[in-house]
């Protein structure tokens, strides 16, 4: 709703503001030979007024009808820009009648055949309204596209976001499901871990962004479950700069890669490992990396839906502004999320 008040403001405000100034260089066009006192103040007027409610009442009215009906009919529109035009010379030359009478001076209307006066007049409302008529359908075919591009991106992001929830869902469940036969008291916590993660997962309600403070505590959350199951053999290095906190990130995007660090990496070595997580501000944007050992002979094969599914969300939300990139090194895993810097206090 808000949307369409916006662009019913915008619309009003380029129909007063363009009729004005095409009239108004019409205006001074016609009148450069004369002193300002000719120039015909009233006749000004009355054309902006009846170009804005003819085009309004009538233009907008066929094209908007047409438009329900998707498709496009040339002849109706042809048909709405001649009545437009007749009204217009209608109503114009009326009052010329009009003031004629009540000025006897006034020898606008005489000297001059109405034939031919009806064919130049309405020939250049023909034309006035023609062109009203192709900008207006070219402005809004353009934002239609525009509006169809972001709803479809959004459901997009939904089905997205949608792959997300019983993916995680599906690996914490199992972590849990080790952990009852180990010690049930520790599984029990690691449940009100998991209870807070997905508290937070239904609070975003499909929000495609966070922020990164948002964003880490949940990570804790996570990390204190795989810290009950893999104990001493989990260890954390985690150096968040502080003017990064409101950054805007993908909504679980840094979960996700916390997640892939421990279940591909670190769980799978006897001796575990060390997870860091570190972000900065390169001046340019927030720049994240997840750094953690793994075994590459250890590593089994999938499809790392969560991995895809990021790049495809960072895609939708930042085009090519962001980049998520991957490498290792002697045994060591390392991801890099460049991000353009969006400050974000609300999500």
């Amino acid at each position: 709703m808000n949307q369409s008040i916006k662009s019913n403001r915008l619309y009003y405000f380029c129909q007063l503001v363009g009729t004005i100034l095409f009239w108004g260089v019409i205006i001074l066009i016609g009148s450069s030979q004369k002193s300002f006192e000719d120039i015909p103040i009233f006749g000004f007027i009355e054309s902006i007024i009846l170009t804005i409610l003819l085009s309004h009442f009538i233009l907008r009215k066929r094209i908007k009808a047409n438009s329900s009906h998707n498709y496009f009919n040339i002849k109706a529109y042809a048909l709405a820009i001649l009545i437009a035009s007749i009204v217009f010379f209608s109503i114009v030359k009326m009052n010329d009648i009009l003031f004629s009478f009540l000025d006897e001076t006034d020898s606008s209307v005489k000297d001059v055949g109405l034939l031919a006066e009806f064919g130049s007049q309405v020939s250049a409302s023909i034309l006035i309204f023609t062109v009203w008529c192709v900008l207006y359908i070219a402005i809004t075919s353009i934002r239609d596209k525009k509006t169809l591009a972001q709803q479809l991106k959004e459901q997009q992001l939904s089905s997205l976001m949608n792959q997300v929830n019983p993916h995680f869902l599906f690996n914490s469940l199992n972590t849990i499901r080790g952990m009852i036969y180990e010690d049930q008291d520790k599984a029990a916590e690691l449940v009100t871990h998991l209870a807070n993660l997905f508290r937070y997962n239904l609070s975003l309600d499909t929000k495609a962004t966070t922020n990164l403070v948002d964003e880490l505590h949940i990570c804790q959350q996570y990390l204190a479950i795989e810290s009950i199951r893999l104990g001493s053999r989990l260890e954390l290095d985690i150096n968040i700069a502080p003017e990064c906190h409101t950054a805007k990130i993908p909504s679980m995007g840094l979960l996700t890669l916390v997640e892939n660090a421990i279940k591909h990496g670190i769980s799978h070595l006897q001796q575990g490992g060390i997870l860091t997580i570190k972000a900065v501000d390169s001046g340019e944007g927030t720049v994240i990396d997840v750094i953690n050992p793994f075994d590459k002979s250890l590593v089994r094969s999938g499809t790392q839906v969560g991995l895809a599914n990021l790049q495809q969300r960072m895609a939708l939300l930042f085009s090519e502004q962001a980049s998520l990139s991957h490498h290792a090194c002697n045994n060591i895993f390392h991801v890099t999320l460049n991000l353009p810097y969006e400050s974000t206090n609300h999500d």
